[in-house]
């Protein structure tokens, strides 16, 4: 839903009614506490400055989620294309075959010990690297999907951990 100019800074109603436990009682989550969280998200390694930028993006746009829901989804696809950047600066020098696409920047990223190997999803849990492969492409080729604070906090730290996991912190 487009939002009338007089409408622009108030809280999503969808966002606004999201319930929050203080130890007091039951009450709505407000913007310091949707800002705090998503500033303690983020990547803590060595990251080209272009990706730290692009995830940054990801963080403001989920941010501003905070008064346009479906954003949301629009802050994951961006933390999700921040980690694919991530791959391609790390793999800068190894050769490309095909089509950079993000399983093939994986797949790749795999076979020379990158990133670890894919863990087999017997059960309901899937490998988390697969699973940011499965959302970014489901995102990416159009969705009428809107997803939840919770699930798009969730796909950003996943996204801080794995380009950590590319960059990680210098040793102290």
């Amino acid at each position: 839903m487009f939002k009338a100019l007089g409408q622009i800074l108030l809280a999503d109603p969808r966002f606004a009614s999201l319930a929050v436990s203080d130890g007091n009682g039951v009450r709505s989550m407000d913007l310091a506490e949707h800002h705090r969280a998503i500033a303690m998200a983020g990547p803590q390694g060595g990251a080209p400055l272009d990706v730290r930028a692009a995830f940054d993006r990801a963080r403001n746009i989920l941010l501003y989620a905070y008064f346009a829901y479906d954003l949301l989804v629009v802050g994951e696809s961006q933390a999700l294309a921040a980690f694919e950047l991530a791959l391609k600066h790390r793999l800068a020098g190894h050769p490309v075959k095909g089509k950079e696409t993000l399983r093939n920047l994986v797949d790749r990223a795999r076979k020379l010990g990158i990133l670890p190997a894919a863990q087999p999803s017997g059960g309901m849990f899937m490998d988390p690297v697969e699973a940011m492969i499965h959302m970014r492409n489901a995102l990416a080729h159009g969705s009428a999907d809107i997803h939840s604070p919770g699930m798009a906090m969730d796909v950003l730290e996943a996204c801080a951990r794995e380009i950590d996991s590319l960059f990680p912190p210098a040793a102290q």
